[in-house]
């Protein structure tokens, strides 16, 4: 905002509104809805993506259904290398088509919603993985792919983590409608851990962390699925609020606010900050005060704290995030937390066991590890074979899994209890997503939910779920945690 007053003397909301405006005149000049024209297109793109940090309403929502539709007129949806397209061209319709299914799953996640685009309907390749000195519009070859280091990998590390989330994070029902295996949370936190492991060998293996680039590569990639494990492993059915004080449930929130603190610090990096602009980890920051709240001992208790305290300094110099609505209940929350750290301190014997046992609640060799596709893995491949079709993972394949042990958690102390229901509606007000997708759009927004939500982790849960589930919560003992 200081950059804004001395280098074009505004204030930044003023700058935003008139170059938002700018480009919505001009795009409207180009009759962005019955254009044909791939750049106008790409300038709309750019525009979202741009605004989707400053904008998560109906307008980004609508401006995404507008993109989809005009893509899918254009034909982006279609691979065209069969066709008497140019190669150049072909690498251009994939970047940019790629650029709106990612698009696609963001917005979803940002709204609560499922994704639009379904996977029958298209069959675009992921780009390429070349230099850019390998590409000229008047070439007339297609590219061969490189297997190290190009300057495509962040934009393709991005492509197949958004495209394996589909997979993860969304509703068993969109599983369903999109033949995707219907996993259940432990299998999902496998099919992450094997999906890391190929990416890291795939792409990350080869990037040097000196440079910035790689370096922020590196760690965006390894932030987003320690967000997508989170978006899994949190509790959405009574069997699961063992899951609440679980070491690993704690690593996890750990593992995202040191992700997203890092990426902040590294000034050689912050050419590309603009990433995660206006974008603070409320759910992970959340989730952790919960853990600290109910397990206020433990392992990883140190760099809990550590991490919640450089979180919360950073938030409270930051005017935009105090005046946001999450702040209050992220006060009362970390509030709660120290208090039951000072109780802890008191009377240790009160809380009962500690969350210690680090076996984990998700076991990687329960599935052989070379059969990755059975889990839906089949994507890093996938827009890279010669014969499309063959390339697509059979969702048929998967085949379920028992827990193969399990562990003690220590149930939740009366104190704690006593807290939960008022505890949890702070939750959803500190995590929700903002608005649903507009009406208008391709997709209906997801309805709320009237029951305990199944294992899918696309649906929101409202305050009055909250309080319900924690009733329920309050006069049952806690379940053992699968492994």
């Amino acid at each position: 905002m200081e950059d804004c007053r001395v280098e074009l003397d505004e204030e930044k909301h003023e700058v935003l509104n008139r170059y938002r405006i700018g480009v919505e005149s001009g795009l409207a000049k180009a009759d962005l809805l019955k254009s044909s024209d791939i750049t106008v297109l790409q300038a709309f793109v750019i525009y979202i993506v741009c605004s989707r940090n400053y904008n998560k309403g109906s307008d980004i929502g609508k401006f995404l259904g507008n993109a989809i539709g005009i893509a899918l007129n254009i034909g982006l949806h279609r691979d065209a290398s069969a066709s008497e397209i140019s190669p150049f061209e072909v690498e251009m319709r994939r970047r940019l088509w790629w650029q709106i299914y990612i698009l696609d799953i963001n917005i979803a996640e940002d709204c609560g919603t499922n994704p639009r685009i379904l996977e029958s309907w298209f069959n675009t390749r992921l780009p390429s993985n070349v230099t850019d000195a390998s590409l000229d519009p008047d070439m007339k070859h297609p590219p061969r792919n490189c297997s190290g280091k190009t300057e495509m990998v962040l934009s393709l590390t991005r492509s197949e983590i958004s495209n394996f989330a589909r997979r993860t994070i969304f509703s068993d029902q969109f599983c369903e409608e999109n033949c995707y295996p219907v996993l259940s949370a432990s299998q999902k936190c496998t099919t992450i851990d094997l999906f890391k492991e190929k990416v890291k060998q795939q792409y990350l293996s080869h990037l040097d962390q000196s440079i910035p680039l790689d370096y922020f590569t590196t760690v965006s990639c390894n932030l987003i699925l320690a967000k997508l494990k989170l978006a899994v492993i949190k509790p959405r059915a009574r069997q699961d609020q063992s899951m609440l004080m679980h070491v690993n449930f704690r690593k996890v929130c750990i593992e995202i606010l040191q992700g997203t603190a890092a990426l902040k610090h590294h000034k050689k990096g912050s050419q590309w900050l603009w990433n995660l602009e206006n974008h603070i980890e409320w759910d992970a920051l959340t989730c952790l005060l919960i853990n600290l709240s109910l397990a206020p001992k433990g392992e990883a208790l140190d760099l809990a704290w550590q991490a919640v305290n450089e979180t919360y300094e950073h938030l409270k110099m930051d005017g935009d995030a105090r005046c946001d609505h999450h702040w209050e209940n992220i006060e009362e929350l970390r509030t709660k937390a120290l208090f039951s750290r000072d109780m802890v301190q008191i009377n240790p014997s009160q809380w009962g066991a500690s969350p210690d046992d680090d076996s984990g609640f998700e076991e990687p060799n329960t599935i052989d590890t070379e059969s990755p596709q059975q889990l839906g893995l089949g994507t890093l491949k996938r827009h890279r074979e010669d014969d499309i079709s063959s390339s697509r993972s059979s969702p048929g394949e998967l085949e379920p899994i028992a827990p193969n042990c399990r562990s003690q958690i220590p149930t939740i102390q009366p104190e704690a209890q006593e807290h939960l229901p008022r505890m949890w509606a702070l939750a959803n007000a500190a995590a929700a997503a903002p608005t649903a997708i507009d009406s208008s759009s391709h997709m209906e927004p997801a309805t709320e939910p009237t029951d305990i939500p199944s294992s899918g982790t696309g649906c929101q849960w409202s305050a009055t779920l909250f309080e319900r589930y924690f009733q329920v919560l309050g006069s049952e003992q806690a379940s053992p945690l699968e492994q």
